[in-house]
């Protein structure tokens, strides 16, 4: 293969014009920095060579002429890979590197002859006669072309038009240009021979950049890194220079994306170029996160020309189109703090001007969040506070959400706000979105008392509004959501016409609040589904959140758990699309996503998603459903994982949070799962002073308000559980009677699964074998189509043992094959210790815990397939290598575990319950 590598000689133009040095043009630039192998961009070059013509384009310090080298390298050096590309192999490989003398089409023609191997006697006449001498060759060619943007003028550009067009099959093109370029390939691409390659797929990669930077360079401040300069491989390269000599200011300033190199380098590569205007248009934009092209003439008082608005679309990713609207950017974060340096030291142009420009745009247009954010950083409180009261006040905020309106308020001296009340209303929801549920009431019962203060803007706010917020205190205080309040929301809801779907909204939901807190399930999920509705008519992602979340809880209580998960899924999508900012919202939700999941045996994955969320619900928004799920979930989970120190120290957390917040039916929460978990762990006399207090502060007049159904359930379960290890089954029992009667009556099928699943225990431990059997077909039935077998499985080696009980006297045959399936893995798992250790007892499952199977120890299950295989007792004990006493004795337990007495009933039951 002949390539043009040739160093110091010179060549002769076709016709005996001057002589050109080859190394210059006709070669890569050498290049001194630190390289990395690219395999993903490298394989584009390959795939690409294989259609026929790879464009790349990306901005200045890509690695554009990087890549093309090392793509150029990869072909001379004698790949097969490349060579398998032409039936005659690759015969020439070339490169060239336009300069500004290539305006002309009859040089570039010339130089095309020369970078392909081709040399004649006189010029070249034409496009034509290049492609003949080409396409007779027997081998292929590749031809490098890089900086092709250089030559620019509507001669050439006809020229380049008829060169990509009429390229010939054997010759394979790879260019390269920082501006996009206007060639007609469509035709091109539509049969599949371009390939493209742009900026997001030259830029670093995490890794790669982690693998350039010294070691001693942590993961959190490598991440800094590449969010500052998305992968900008020139900026990173210079990163890497800067810090083998500067100090460690040097080295954060680096890290951080505000180091004076990196500026000159994006002055001089990027912003040198551009025409006076659009460098004016960019630099006061820079105040902005992003800008309308319409915003940005205004600020800077020129209209862009139709070259400069090519520009800012050929510059992605350094100017990207934003998803607000059409002919909306945002700056490449380096790039913006390059242009605000800038501007700050401009000393024509004022920032605090600019904002207030941008205040008074964006107020005029309805984008309100950014017209009070500019108002306040340009100090004009006024404005800020006047947009916030003519958008709707609080209203507007509960629509956009609570990083919208904290952030705002944020903005807002103290003074501003507290002197007017459509602004303090705001500021209450701030303070209870953030879990001060205190100060939160104070501020509530002061713009109460101060209406006549504010006589003419409190008559604004409609009282609708005000019972909103007052309704959302209580909430978060858990007070008030009594059938008093229930009946007056209902009065209220009748109140409003069909289209009043923001009240109408905002009231279901504390229904449904209202609802499960008396265990009215059924209207709960009613009213949830209403207010799910009418939120999105209102197209209020932040809202409809809410309601997902409460479908989620709901459900759950339901015993609907699959539906439940489908809308905490739904919940958790809409946050990533719409409210991924809100850290408390999405930490809500996965505490409703957690409990279904805890359900489903995901043990490891709840505790580690709780862990990483904790800390924000407690010291954020929340509500006591919302605070007892979540410690729950993880004092049991940790139970299982690490033991009962942990589990303790998550019930702590939750005494905590209702002593903090003070929330008693919390702390009663929280006082019932120590009993639970002391129950289950041993810590009987532990256990016993706590279920009498809690005993106690149930007959309490005083106390006895805070306690709802919910408490009182899982009260009589754990006290049920109790009275089991105290050996009073009897009496324990007659707790589940009652929470499954009532469970029954309100709906509740996740407190019914749970009394059910204890009662088969309790029962079979207390005699009444016949009624174990039917709880515990009635809590398989319950479960099985949600997956649900954690509930089984925490009840440990007990319940399995129970279990087996049950299958030796009743028989499979009571039982479906899907039911023997389900209860084949629930006892696999469940022959475990509370710890998650398997129990050493002599009672472990030693064969296969495969469906069914592991109700049979591994030798019946060997005893079972020979009988399928239709052998005697002597023809088994000869396979298996037993005596026939002791295959009579398999015999005989695996028909009492099948509950028949003859071999053909056992081959029948065993077949339909696919135990084979």
């Amino acid at each position: 293969m002949h390539h043009s590598r040739s160093e110091g000689k010179t060549a002769t133009r076709p016709g005996g014009r001057e002589p050109k040095t080859l190394a210059s043009r006709f070669r890569p630039p050498r290049m001194l920095f630190t390289a990395i192998d690219r395999p993903f961009p490298l394989s584009k070059i390959r795939d690409g060579l294989a259609r026929q013509i790879v464009v790349v384009h990306a901005p200045s310090g890509f690695g554009k002429t990087a890549l093309l080298k090392a793509g150029y390298e990869a072909v001379t050096s004698g790949s097969d890979y490349f060579q398998s590309l032409f039936d005659g192999g690759v015969g020439h490989c070339g490169w060239i590197t336009l300069d500004p003398s290539h305006c002309r089409p009859a040089e570039l023609l010339a130089d095309l002859f020369l970078a392909l191997g081709i040399h004649t006697p006189r010029p070249p006449a034409s496009l034509g006669e290049l492609f003949d001498i080409v396409a007779d060759r027997e081998s292929g060619a590749i031809l490098f072309i890089d900086e092709l943007d250089i030559a620019s003028s509507p001669d050439v550009q006809a020229f380049l038009d008829g060169f990509f067009l009429g390229a010939p099959d054997n010759l394979r093109i790879v260019c390269a240009s920082q501006q996009k370029l206007q060639l007609p390939l469509a035709r091109l691409r539509v049969r599949g021979l371009v390939t493209e390659i742009n900026a997001v797929d030259l830029a670093f990669s995490r890794n790669e950049i982690r693998s350039l930077f010294p070691r001693n360079i942590n993961t959190g401040d490598v991440a800094n890194f590449v969010r500052a300069t998305r992968g900008w491989p020139a900026l990173t390269q210079i990163a890497l220079g800067v810090m083998e000599c500067g100090g460690i200011d040097q080295r954060n300033r680096l890290l951080a994306g505000e180091h004076p190199d990196l500026f000159r380098h994006i002055d001089e590569a990027i912003l040198r170029p551009l025409s006076p205007a659009l460098r004016r248009t960019l630099r006061v934009t820079s105040i902005l996160e992003e800008f309308p092209l319409e915003l940005a003439s205004h600020l800077s008082g020129t209209d862009l020309q139709a070259d400069d608005l090519r520009l800012l679309e050929d510059m992605s990713p350094l100017i990207e189109k934003s998803q607000t609207g059409a002919a909306w950017y945002r700056l490449n974060p380096i790039v913006r703090k390059c242009l605000t340096t800038e501007l700050a030291g401009d000393p024509q142009t004022d920032e605090a001007t600019l904002h207030s420009i941008a205040a008074i745009w964006f107020a005029e247009r309805g984008f309100l969040e950014r017209a009070v954010s500019h108002a306040a950083r340009a100090g004009n409180f006024s404005l800020a506070a006047q947009t916030i009261r003519q958008a709707g006040g609080v209203n507007l905020f509960i629509r956009a959400g609570h990083t919208v309106l904290e952030h705002l308020i944020d903005d807002l001296p103290a003074g501003v706000i507290h002197e007017s009340p459509s602004l303090s209303l705001c500021y209450v929801l701030v303070l209870a979105k953030k879990g001060h549920i205190k100060a939160a009431r104070e501020r509530m019962e002061a713009i109460k008392q101060g209406r006549a203060l504010h006589g003419d803007e409190f008559l604004t706010i409609e009282a609708s509004t005000l019972d909103h917020i007052d309704g959302l205190v209580d909430i978060y205080e858990d007070l008030h959501l009594d059938d008093a309040q229930i009946l007056h929301l209902e009065r209220m809801a009748s109140g409003f016409s069909p289209q009043s779907t923001w009240e109408l909204g905002w009231i279901y939901n504390h229904l449904c609040i209202a609802y499960t807190r008396r265990g009215n399930l059924d209207l709960a999920r009613l009213s949830a589904l209403k207010a799910l509705a009418y939120y999105r008519e209102e197209k209020t992602a932040y809202a409809q959140i809410f309601m997902l979340i409460h479908l989620g809880l709901v459900n759950t209580l339901a015993g609907n758990f699959s539906a439940a998960l489908t809308f905490c899924r739904e919940a958790q999508d809409l946050i990533q699309s719409a409210q991924w900012t809100d850290v408390n919202l999405e930490a809500i939700c996965r505490v409703a996503t957690a409990d279904v999941l805890y359900l489903q045996g995901e043990i490891a994955l709840v505790e580690k998603s709780l862990g990483e969320v904790v800390n924000a619900v407690a010291q954020g928004e929340g509500w006591v459903d919302i605070y007892s799920r979540m410690f729950s979930l993880l004092a049991r989970s940790r139970l299982r994982l690490s033991g009962l120190d942990t589990a303790v120290a998550a019930i702590d957390k939750a005494e905590e949070v209702a002593v903090e917040r003070a929330l008693p039916r919390l702390k009663i929460a929280a006082d019932i799962m120590r009993v639970d978990i002391f129950s289950k762990t041993g810590l009987i006399e532990s256990a016993v002073l706590l279920a009498e207090r809690l005993a106690s502060s149930l007959r309490d007049p005083e106390l006895g308000h805070f306690w709802t159904w919910r408490e009182e359930s899982d009260f009589l379960v754990a006290q049920a559980r109790l009275l089991k290890a105290q050996g009073r089954p009897g009496e324990g029992l007659a707790n589940l009677e009652i929470v499954m009667a009532r469970s029954r009556a309100n709906g509740s099928g996740y407190h019914l699964l749970a009394a059910e699943i204890l009662a088969t225990v309790a029962a079979w431990n207390d005699g009444r074998h016949a009624q174990a059997l039917e709880y515990f077909q009635f809590a398989i039935a319950r479960a099985r189509s949600h997956e649900v077998t954690q509930i089984f499985e925490d009840e440990g080696l007990e319940f399995s043992t129970v279990v087996r009980a049950i299958v030796r006297r009743f028989g499979l045959k009571v039982f479906s094959a899907d039911a023997v399936d389900f209860i084949g893995r629930i006892i696999g798992q469940g022959e475990r210790s509370v710890f998650g250790k398997p129990a050493d007892n002599g009672r472990r499952i030693k064969g296969p815990l495969a469906g069914g199977k592991s109700l049979l120890s591994q030798r019946e299950q060997q005893v079972l397939l020979c009988l399928h295989e239709g052998k005697s007792n002597k023809e088994i004990a000869r396979a298996l290598g037993l005596s026939e006493p002791t295959v009579k004795f398999h015999l005989k337990n695996v028909f009492s575990k099948l509950g028949v007495s003859r071999r053909a009933m056992a081959l029948a039951v065993s077949a339909k319950l696919n135990l084979r």
